[in-house]
């Protein structure tokens, strides 16, 4: 029987070491992927390419700090200005935000940086490239060539009714001017006020604000309540002041008639009050009443001066519902 040449010894070695590099080298590949990825820097992603308008767009922050970094309390985030934030939700290595999509024409972030404090203490910052969506019209991808049809039927522009409504408006109006005169007859304060005396815009908001506080809506609960008659008395006030009808518009159009850095403080108040409405945030408590001191300050900001016209005048007191109203000295 023939015998079988042994294998040199010096080839034995080298296929030792070829298997032991096989095994050994997806251990060193991964390792280097490692401290690749834990170099620091920031990235910033969205949950989709195309959104409706009024919708919620997910934007995620990932971050790698440098060692001995951290991240104070709500750290500071740059490139959104402009762009409501609905919620943040802070997690390891990670800030999920919730951003409103209002825009129609075009949504973009600005160039996104995240503030962190090193290990000595000093503020530093990471980072990232701007993102965007598409923003789709609710009306579909070619709005242009939507039909808008009516909800209901055509409506007859007769009624019949509509021949006795002079008589019965006559009625109402002889009733109310009696209603009127046994009132008047009444009180038994005659009296003969201008109607410059009324009360000036400013000073019926801030009054209409300390009455909406006082009736506990947003302490009861009722934080949709309370946001609607809170957004109504700033709308109402700036269309009094600047003469257009705000209260008739929406945010968004109500800050394409803004032409003074002062009257922009309100826009923060009503895009939150809008979220409350109807995105049904939840503000909380501290919130609320910032909102409502920077909305007072604002007023009394813009407020003239009133009390040139009060001069010669004493106050006449309504017994019944403690009203008062100037009266002419004399």
């Amino acid at each position: 029987m023939p015998k079988v040449p042994k294998m040199p010894k010096v080839k034995a070695y080298y296929f030792l070491i070829v298997g032991l590099l096989f095994l050994v080298w997806p251990a060193i590949l991964s390792s280097q992927n490692d401290i690749s990825d834990s170099s620091p820097g920031l990235t910033a992603s969205l949950d989709r390419k195309s959104v409706r308008f009024g919708s919620i767009a997910a934007l995620t922050l990932e971050y790698c700090l440098p060692e001995g970094g951290r991240l104070p309390k709500d750290a500071e985030i740059k490139g959104l200005e402009g762009i409501t934030t609905v919620e943040r939700v802070t997690g390891p290595d990670r800030i999920r935000l919730k951003l409103l999509v209002d825009r129609l024409d075009s949504w973009k972030t600005g160039p996104l940086s995240l503030s962190y404090l090193d290990r000595d203490g000093k503020t530093q910052v990471l980072t990232a490239d701007p993102v965007s969506i598409r923003v789709v019209s609710n009306l579909g991808e070619k709005s242009e060539e939507a039909q808008l049809r009516p909800i209901q039927g055509i409506i007859p522009t007769k009624a019949l009714w509509l021949k006795y409504l002079p008589w019965g408006a006559g009625l109402l109006g002889i009733l109310l001017v009696c209603t009127g005169f046994l009132w008047w007859r009444k009180k038994g304060c005659i009296q003969e006020v201008s109607a410059e005396l009324h009360d000036p815009p400013h000073l019926r908001a801030i009054k209409e604000i300390e009455q909406l506080e006082a009736q506990g809506l947003f302490e009861e609960g009722r934080f949709k309540g309370f946001y609607f008659r809170f957004s109504e008395i700033l709308r109402r006030y700036l269309e009094r002041l600047r003469g257009f009808p705000a209260a008739e518009l929406t945010t968004e159009e109500i800050a394409w008639r803004i032409d003074n850095v002062q009257d922009r403080r309100l826009l923060p108040l009503l895009r939150q009050a809008d979220l409350v409405k109807f995105a049904g945030a939840v503000p909380t408590s501290a919130r609320k009443e910032g909102e409502v001191k920077t909305a007072l300050s604002y007023i009394r900001e813009t407020s003239p001066a009133v009390e040139s016209h009060y001069v010669g005048f004493r106050p006449c007191v309504f017994e019944e519902s403690g009203l008062v109203i100037p009266r002419r000295l004399g």
